[in-house]
């Protein structure tokens, strides 16, 4: 099964509000504010995607590292 991609914006203590804010959706031009209650569920989100990207399963594209300029 294949997932849409999802777009993720977080901000923190912008000049004009103290805070974290986070914007989720489908592309960067249909970005809707997280409420308190989705944060927790974007945040996971998020780490399973970089987790994933971190691990790929398969094989097909060589011996790329996302961590490669470290």
């Amino acid at each position: 099964m294949k997932t849409t991609p999802r777009t993720y914006v977080l901000t923190l203590n912008s000049s004009s509000k103290k805070g974290l804010r986070l914007w989720t959706g489908e592309s960067i031009h249909a970005l809707r504010h997280c409420s308190v209650k989705q944060i927790g569920l974007a945040l996971r989100e998020m780490q399973q995607t970089v987790d994933s990207l971190q691990n790929p399963t398969s094989s097909s594209g060589g011996s790329y590292s996302f961590n490669r300029g470290r």
